[in-house]
């Protein structure tokens, strides 16, 4: 079985390990190889880097984490491009599926871009597990276009609830941002509706807010509606 590391899912930093037991990907990177050594993270026995988009909270480490792994960094081309990063680096392409070492990735476009803090090439990960898991992983979208078969483990922003952050204290300008950029409970929910959940083994909520989310309630709701498991990123 996969097993999934979540080690931060935050605007405070944000960085994940999939792991099959012979070889491990990392998704993200906005955590400093000292925070991930704290938690237990071997980053020399990390096969590859993979990132989603280049906003800090994802990539702010990457170059630190890249001198330590023993894979490359895998990203979107204006990802790559944005972040500088002009060694050991391999170009993702939505829709075009990709064989890194013994994982399988296939790309797909997210949404997550406003005027202000666009992301320019934005990308969720549909991911083989050498053992056969399929995993999808998609966090900073407000939206996951597209269907994916025989998921076990989804991975899947679930940032806030849209009337909590209309009566939040947050200027509209910075409410409207967060609708526009991240999935609501609501739109998780629709997602799920849509989604074959025959092979799921697991469901994990990610990059949930701390003042417009209600972490308990999402769970309740995701479970009732999927009849799967679910983690809130950060309950242990």
């Amino acid at each position: 079985m996969v097993d999934i590391q979540i080690l931060g899912s935050s605007s405070k930093g944000n960085c994940y390990v999939l792991s099959d037991g012979g070889s491990s990907i990392m998704l993200e990177a906005g955590l400093s190889p000292r925070q991930l050594a704290k938690q237990g993270v071997k980053l020399s026995a990390i096969d590859a880097l993979l990132i989603t988009h280049e906003h800090g909270d994802h990539t702010k480490y990457a170059s630190d984490i890249l001198l330590s792994i023993k894979g490359d960094i895998w990203g979107s081309g204006k990802t790559l491009n944005v972040l500088g990063i002009n060694r050991r680096k391999h170009v993702l392409k939505a829709l075009r599926e990709q064989k890194i070492g013994k994982w399988v990735v296939l790309p797909f476009e997210t949404i997550h871009d406003d005027q202000k803090m666009r992301a320019r090439e934005a990308l969720g990960f549909f991911i083989l597990a050498p053992n056969g898991e399929r995993i999808v992983f998609a966090t900073d979208t407000n939206w996951i276009r597209g269907n994916f078969p025989k998921v076990t483990h989804w991975m899947i922003e679930c940032n806030h609830d849209v009337a909590l952050v209309r009566q939040s204290s947050y200027p509209k300008f910075l409410q409207d941002r967060i609708l526009k950029t991240h999935m609501s409970i609501d739109s998780c929910k629709a997602f799920f509706g849509r989604m074959d959940l025959s092979y799921t083994k697991q469901i994990y909520l990610l990059h949930l807010s701390d003042a417009n989310s209600e972490p308990k309630r999402f769970k309740r709701e995701i479970e009732e509606l999927t009849q799967k498991p679910v983690r809130i990123a950060g309950d242990g």
